[in-house]
């Protein structure tokens, strides 16, 4: 009965994992597509919603949040030069993974 348990709780550790470093990668691809976007085509995508991936991946959900830029890094309130991007990949068992960056209009 022992062992079971053992098992269990490595095959847990191991899915969850693995649910992570998916969840990492398609967060990864997802900031990709947005950076290469023009300026002006960044803008929230699924921001109240997020939307699951086709595919082998229907259980990931993703949403893309454009927001004005802290004043601490830029005074830029307009967002008329800098917008921060967040890239967010959820699943139910790893959770949700964050990935932020600034983008800039030049």
């Amino acid at each position: 009965m022992g062992l079971l348990s053992i098992f269990t709780a490595v095959y847990k550790n191991a899915v969850y994992d693995e649910m992570l470093t998916v969840s990492a990668m398609l967060a990864g691809a997802e900031m990709e597509r947005v950076r290469a976007l023009s300026f002006a085509g960044v803008d929230d995508e699924n921001r109240d919603s997020p939307e699951a991936f086709a595919g082998n991946f229907s259980n990931y959900r993703w949403q893309v949040r454009v927001d004005p830029v802290p004043t601490a890094i830029a005074n830029d309130p307009a967002m008329a030069d800098y917008k921060e991007v967040e890239v967010r990949v959820s699943n139910d068992i790893a959770g949700q993974v964050s990935l932020k960056t600034i983008v800039a209009n030049y």
